[in-house]
């Protein structure tokens, strides 16, 4: 039995060309036929791969036109030059390596320091964080009387509180910022960056607040009373001022009345009808204590 099919040629032209093939039985006849179907679906599948590398330099954002073997021979200001112009242009990683090229070749030069902000904020904004955080660390620990300390130490503390998780999750990225805004606070309580962190210490602590009842709510329900008042009492001593801690004194009333430790449920409801007696928490502890 003979059969003409039509086979792409992928070698050379992509051209569909026809084939004769020779079958003696209908066995040999359904094989042939698959291996031509499989055949055209690859070539069709390498023919589209052909742009893969440009996509992909295309979405990298490079520059094609950075030779970093002839950045060895220029100045340490052209360098720099080249990049700004890359940050400009939004090519933030290979603006990067070549301020790192920089801070390579020309370790004492006055300009390491700027090169160190710009391949910080060029991470930043490829949003590799570690990376810029990598960069504003070195810094400040290199350059501590430089005049935008106060500036890297505010960038350290946004890229994580910009990572805050939700309370259900590990808050490791939330104390790192409150720890970074509060030595912009102390460290340059005149800058101005101070007001912009005291702000967002707030929000971090309401964060810290609440992944605390989150926790002593799991322990609560779960009839570990001992730990969800260590909780609870962590939340009256240190975040008392936040949206938390009236939730917070109501569950530790609750735990402390189903311990039979009612002076000390009595003791937590007067500081809740004190500081929040008009909240529902208040008015919830007072009819725990009347049933009492």
């Amino acid at each position: 039995m003979n059969f003409i099919v039509p086979i792409t040629c992928f070698e050379c032209c992509g051209n569909v060309v026809h084939s004769v093939c020779v079958c003696d039985n209908q066995r040999s006849f359904a094989i042939m036929i698959f291996n031509a179907i499989f055949f055209r679906w690859r070539v069709s599948y390498l023919r589209k791969m052909r742009w893969y590398p440009c996509l992909l330099l295309l979405l990298s954002g490079c520059s094609k036109d950075i030779d970093f073997e002839a950045i060895e021979q220029y100045p340490a200001q052209k360098i720099f030059e080249m990049g700004q112009k890359e940050e400009q242009s939004k090519h933030y990683t290979v603006a990067v390596k070549i301020f790192e090229e920089l801070e390579r070749l020309y370790p004492y030069s006055k300009l390491i320091a700027d090169a160190q902000l710009h391949a910080g904020e060029c991470s930043y904004k490829a949003k590799k964080y570690d990376e810029a955080i990598s960069f504003y660390e070195i810094f400040v620990k290199t350059h501590p009387t430089h005049e935008k300390v106060a500036y890297a130490i505010y960038m350290l503390g946004l890229i994580n509180y910009e990572q805050m998780p939700i309370v259900q999750r590990d808050q490791e990225p939330t104390v790192a910022s409150i720890a970074y805004f509060r030595e912009l606070c102390n460290r340059f309580p005149d800058s101005e960056y101070t007001e912009l962190a005291k702000e967002k210490i707030k929000n971090l602590r309401e964060q810290i607040a609440g992944r605390e009842v989150y926790i002593a709510r799991y322990y609560q329900k779960r009839g570990n009373y001992a730990a969800a008042i260590g909780r609870l009492n962590s939340i009256v001593d240190l975040y008392i001022d936040t949206t938390h801690a009236p939730e917070a004194m109501h569950r530790l009333v609750e735990c402390y009345v189903v311990m039979g430790f009612f002076e000390e449920a009595n003791a937590v409801s007067k500081i809740l009808c004190a500081k929040y007696g008009d909240s529902k928490w208040a008015a919830h502890a007072q009819e725990l204590l009347g049933k009492k």
